[in-house]
């Protein structure tokens, strides 16, 4: 049978996709980009781009012909307060944005449902149709390369509900926080998830996002009577915002990384887990990861991209951030198994320590802090030197080690501690498998011939 060939396939024609097509094409390659809906599409997004979106796409957003959102100001709900913090960044619409790059990106188009991937010699063989040597995995959450690939992922999802609609202008304008696209942010006290009230001049972005899927329903009615008490929801929204919508994600941990492609076929984007581990940022990692991966396709050095991409200062930051979560994950483990009252009013633990040590203002300050923190992470600024964050989160696992050896001793000897914090196993660093991988490599490339996957794109 005769196929179209082509140098790169590429499945999944979101913003990973289609950066990477257009940076192939640049480059002088016959790409394709098989995706299963026509565009423009629905996307369910909140739709915000950092500005080091811009510098990764090489564009500037003169370049970008559609709906464009410029805020200057956010404000951020926690700890009982609402706090304006001054940072910048742009929202679009994701229907308008995947279309806009799909049209830029220089490649073949085709609607098409991906069903099998097959390998034949060095080439790869989708549907009995499309051959390439390259095959780059761009479909998101649940792409079907990924899955027949590695098939299903080890760790869970995280979950999001939410929902962009049209409403009246002037009564989206009379109830909004701030200016036309400044974001209205509420954290949630216990930091495992947050969510967004967006103005886009007659449209409405709102959502919800929580680290484990399941607690995402009870996340958004709680935020959405926040947003409802501070007079910032139109009552005209109200039957649109009961048939809010749902799916899901993976958040960037390290060991995502060694799922990232071998023998010719390359992942990108969510189809890895790349998402900023705290604020779920999606775009700016796609596209990085997207950029990589092309201009490794380009020089044929694709057994590099793994370490290219952990030794990239965007995902060294995330691993660094990935590690804090996982830390502070871990203590919070720690102080629910203890007959310590957590009080969510005052933020978790910590903020009741505060406020028993210092009082109101600390508690105050404390609270400014992190919402500006989360601020600066949403507008996607680096960290600022990131490296002593690495170095407070290893004296934290450090003093978590210690008392949990104290507690234990302690209870050996048959007193009680005096610690609040009772020992559990001890969180650590996922450790990196590439060697067992290694070794199973060509077992499993022997054994991926003729591979079909239940999902398709």
């Amino acid at each position: 049978m005769s196929h179209r060939e082509f140098d790169v396939i590429v499945v999944g024609a979101g913003p990973a996709g289609s950066s990477c097509a257009r940076f192939l094409t640049e480059a002088g390659k016959r790409v394709v980009i098989l995706d299963r809906v026509s565009f423009p599409r629905v996307k369910l997004c909140a739709g915000w781009l950092s500005n080091p979106v811009w510098t990764e796409l090489a564009l500037t957003p003169d370049d970008y012909d559609r709906s464009l959102w410029k805020w200057n100001r956010c404000y951020v709900h926690f700890g009982g307060n609402c706090h304006q913090v001054e940072v910048d960044g742009f929202f679009i619409r994701r229907v308008e944005f995947d279309d806009f790059l799909v049209r830029q990106s220089g490649a073949e188009l085709v609607e098409h449902q991906v069903k099998s991937i097959v390998r034949e010699g060095t080439d790869w063989i989708i549907d009995e149709t499309f051959r390439a040597p390259v095959v780059v995995g761009a479909a998101g959450t649940h792409c079907p390369v990924a899955r027949a690939l590695y098939g299903r992922r080890p760790n869970r999802p995280s979950g999001a509900r939410e929902l962009e609609f049209q409403l009246n202008e002037d009564d989206i304008r009379a109830t909004r926080a701030g200016l036309n696209g400044e974001p209205e942010l509420y954290l949630h006290s216990d930091l495992r998830g947050y969510s967004w009230n967006i103005p886009k001049s007659d449209w409405l972005n709102v959502g919800t996002g929580t680290l484990e899927a399941k607690q995402v329903h009870a996340a958004w009615a709680e935020a959405r009577d926040v947003f409802d008490a501070a007079g910032h929801l139109p009552a005209s929204a109200a039957p649109s915002l009961e048939k809010m919508k749902g799916h899901s994600y993976y958040l960037f941990q390290p060991a995502h990384l060694d799922r990232s492609g071998r023998d010719g076929i390359v992942l990108v984007g969510d189809s890895i887990g790349l998402a900023h581990p705290l604020t779920a940022e999606g775009i700016l990692p796609a596209i990085t990861s997207a950029r990589i991966a092309a201009d490794l396709i380009v020089v044929n050095k694709l057994a590099r991209y793994r370490d290219q991409l952990a030794n990239h200062r965007l995902f060294r930051e995330y691993a660094t951030l990935w590690r804090l979560r996982d830390t502070a994950g871990a203590l919070r483990s720690r102080s629910r198994e203890s007959d310590y009252s957590v009080d969510r009013q005052a933020a978790g633990l910590f903020g009741r320590m505060l406020k028993r040590v210092a009082g109101q203002r600390v508690e105050l300050a404390a609270s400014w802090l992190i919402a500006r923190g989360f601020a600066w992470m949403f507008a996607g600024r680096s960290i600022p030197a990131y490296q002593a964050v690495g170095s407070i989160i290893h004296t934290a696992r450090r003093w978590d080690r210690f008392v949990s050896e104290d507690v234990l001793s302690q209870r050996k000897l048959g007193g009680k501690p005096e610690t609040l914090i009772k020992p559990t196993r001890d969180s650590r660093e996922t450790v990196s498998q590439d060697q067992s991988q290694q070794g199973q490599s060509q077992h499993e490339a022997t054994r991926f011939n003729g591979i079909h996957s239940a999902d398709s794109v």
